[in-house]
């Protein structure tokens, strides 16, 4: 078999087993205002207070829709004395929510602007339509809403002149799924042929990115969304700095343990660099790095967040996977310790979207 053969029948055998994003994780510098945050501000519940299985001493955090779904978990590691970090290769840019109606948007606007965030639009982007916010610690966040009616500029614009008084997030501006991460390459080409050699993922485009003429937004995903991914490509890329505020790392879904082992063979066979199966106890990891070193993972679908708890308690105590429950105690200690120093104050004062908010150059 010819090596053009081959590298076909390889990406033939892995379409369709990464199903879409599974969670991403960031860090914070306060699990309190980041609770208070993205509970009561952005609306989402608490499904999981546990720690950073790789350090143990600080918490990881994670916030999803009422019921976990995979595909809506946005998590934080708690690292208080880490540096403020930046975006760049190694770090991502933002990442994105659905919304289930193109008038939940001015109402974001609205509830956002009553508690003092910074927002900006929403504005028409291709075939979205999106406002942008910053968290406490500075990490930008989209929601947006599929333009399916094409609606106008223009329009929009009457969005942002008219907006409605909302005293609770209503129905329609839940926030039930990611929509998109936006990671950061210098190399366009290099990173598709990564993403459809090696996951079977596929280019759906490339078109001049809204905010930045000399970057382009290169789309990666899979038949059911095309985009998943909405990489920011430039040439003259900065480095960036996984700090407070940033994204730590993006995870992707396949459906069981054997999807990910097919993964994982491929990536072995492939000579890419990966930490093998790790066992998270909620759900299996394995991490590898982009071509531009963005930290990637594939995390399986089971057995879920209610593997320990049930539904209506999640993210209602501390819990701990089964080998880390003879520490608790020294665990519980240090973490009261943590609390002790990390001094935090509510509401805090956001940090302001950047405009245009996807360009490179702010």
């Amino acid at each position: 078999m010819t090596n053009g053969r081959r590298v076909t029948a390889v990406r033939s055998e892995l379409e369709g087993l990464v199903q879409g994003l599974h969670h991403i994780t960031l860090v914070t510098s306060n699990q309190e205002v980041n609770r208070r945050f993205y509970t009561e501000v952005l609306g989402l519940r608490r499904v999981k207070l546990t720690v950073n299985q790789d350090d143990i001493f600080h918490r990881h955090l994670f916030y999803a829709n009422e019921k976990g779904t995979t595909g809506s978990a946005i998590t934080f590691f708690e690292w208080p004395d880490l540096a403020q970090g930046w975006v760049g290769l190694t770090s991502p840019h933002h990442l994105a929510y659905t919304v289930t109606s193109l008038d939940a948007l001015p109402k974001w606007r609205a509830w956002l602007e009553s508690h003092r965030v910074s927002v900006v639009g929403p504005l028409a982007r291709d075939e979205y339509i999106s406002l942008y916010l910053k968290d406490p610690d500075g990490v930008t966040v989209e929601i947006t809403r599929p333009n399916e009616e094409r609606i106008s500029s223009d329009y929009v614009q009457e969005l942002n002149r008219d907006l409605p008084a909302v005293k609770e997030i209503t129905s329609d501006m839940r926030l039930t799924a990611f929509n998109h991460a936006t990671p950061i390459t210098r190399n366009p080409e290099l990173t598709v042929r990564f993403f459809s050699r090696l996951l079977g993922l596929k280019n759906a485009f490339r078109r001049t990115n809204p905010d930045q003429d000399d970057s382009t937004v290169v789309a990666i995903g899979n038949d059911d969304q095309s985009d998943f991914l909405r990489y920011l490509a430039s040439p003259t890329a900065p480095m960036g700095y996984v700090g407070v505020g940033n994204v730590h790392h993006i995870a992707m879904a396949v459906e069981d343990d054997n999807d990910q082992l097919r993964i994982l063979r491929h990536l072995n066979a492939s000579g890419i660099n990966n930490s093998g199966i790790v066992d998270r106890f909620w759900f299996k990891s394995l991490y590898f790095r982009d071509p531009d070193g963005n930290l990637l993972e594939i995390a399986t679908k089971g057995p879920g967040y209610t593997a320990d708890e049930p539904l209506e308690k999640l993210g209602s105590r501390l819990v701990l996977a089964p080998w880390l429950e003879p520490r608790r105690g020294v665990i519980e200690s240090a973490l009261n310790e943590l609390d002790n120093k990390n001094a935090h104050s509510w509401p805090p004062t956001y940090p302001q979207v950047s405009s245009p908010p996807e360009s490179l150059a702010n």
